[in-house]
């Protein structure tokens, strides 16, 4: 006597066939294989890319006159250096890279979550941890602080297209590939989310810096800090680097608009 069906057992012999998820279901950074590098092999990579793009840069601020324009197309072709070098590096040491990262792109649903994450990103760091770390340095110093200009005034119209162009495309996308997809993953998959969140966030206000007096980087920088680790909670939660970069444009949208609006 044969039987079409064997109804699951609570012996586990004949176990339920698990539910699969929703086809729109987000997939977590958790469901990702982990990172095959180390943290200080992706900063010591970083580096090495960092002066190689300054290498490149030196014929575009010879060629350009104009002393801001020179310095944002430089800013142009030193991240496409660094994101090719990173790119070489991952593909020849560690060809797994892509499913590590994550790629997978964004169902319509998840674009406006991540663009509505973005937006409040930039009103709850900007104008909330801001006007409190403004306050917490202006008290402790006792001088006035101020957030320096990371967009140059006087710029002409190609200038002002290349600083849109990197601040809404090149900036994101680069920037979000490594210090979440390469430098988060590879401390939150050995010491968990927290600390990766962090110690991403540090790198990332690192690199911030502006010259010119010191609380006003002070400022800068930390402000990043925290927006670092809201990007890296974006990408926790999706899955793919492809939700912080979305992010990061959404959250340089809203800067550049007011930069350019109150100007």
């Amino acid at each position: 006597m044969t039987m079409d069906h064997v109804p699951p057992r609570p012996d586990t012999l004949h176990p339920a066939p698990p539910v699969p998820a929703p086809a729109d279901a987000p997939q977590r950074v958790a469901a990702l294989p982990p990172a095959t590098w180390r943290w200080w092999e992706a900063v010591g990579i970083y580096l090495l890319a960092f002066l190689l793009a300054g290498f490149a840069t030196v014929p575009v601020i010879l060629a350009i006159d104009s002393e801001d324009l020179a310095t944002m197309v430089a800013s142009f072709v030193a991240a496409i250096v660094l994101f090719g070098a990173i790119v070489i590096w991952l593909r020849r040491v560690h060809p797994g890279w892509r499913a590590i990262i994550g790629t997978r792109m964004l169902s319509g649903k998840e674009v406006a979550l991540v663009v509505g994450s973005g937006v409040l990103l930039y009103l709850g760091v900007v104008f909330v941890v801001g006007s409190v770390l403004y306050t917490i340095i202006s008290a402790v110093s006792g001088e006035p602080v101020k957030t320096p200009e990371q967009v140059p005034q006087g710029l002409s119209a190609a200038g002002i297209a290349v600083t849109v162009v990197y601040g809404l495309i090149i900036a994101p996308i680069g920037e979000e590939f490594f210090f979440r997809g390469v430098l988060f993953r590879s401390i939150r998959d050995r010491h968990g989310f927290w600390l990766g969140a962090l110690g991403s966030g540090l790198a990332f206000g690192l690199i911030h810096y502006i010259p010119g007096p010191a609380l006003n980087a002070i400022l800068l920088m930390s402000v990043m800090v925290f927006t670092g680790m809201g990007l890296a909670w974006i990408y926790e939660r999706r899955g793919t680097i492809v939700a912080p970069m979305l992010a990061h444009m959404t959250f340089n949208v809203i800067g550049l608009a007011l930069i350019y609006s109150l100007r």
